[in-house]
């Protein structure tokens, strides 16, 4: 599988389709504000803390992804 591209993960994380054909139709990816939120915060930390209750695995997958394609060592907490 090729490198993802931050852009494409970007689009996925929208809801919107990628360049680089990465995600699946049948996955829900677009994130909601509560995880963009996450998301946002993880990208500037460089770890992806995840709460107790309420987040979908949705988050996890998209920071994984964004974490490939910036040659960042995946974190969560």
């Amino acid at each position: 599988m090729p490198k993802p591209d931050k852009n494409d993960i970007e689009r996925l994380s929208r809801g919107e389709s990628t360049r680089g054909k990465i995600g699946n139709r049948g996955v829900e990816h677009r994130l909601t504000q509560k995880e963009r939120i996450l998301f946002e915060a993880a990208k500037r930390q460089g770890f992806l803390k995840i709460p107790v209750a309420g987040i979908r695995k949705n988050v996890i997958n998209i920071y994984r992804l964004w974490c490939q394609a910036s040659d960042r060592e995946f974190i969560t907490r």
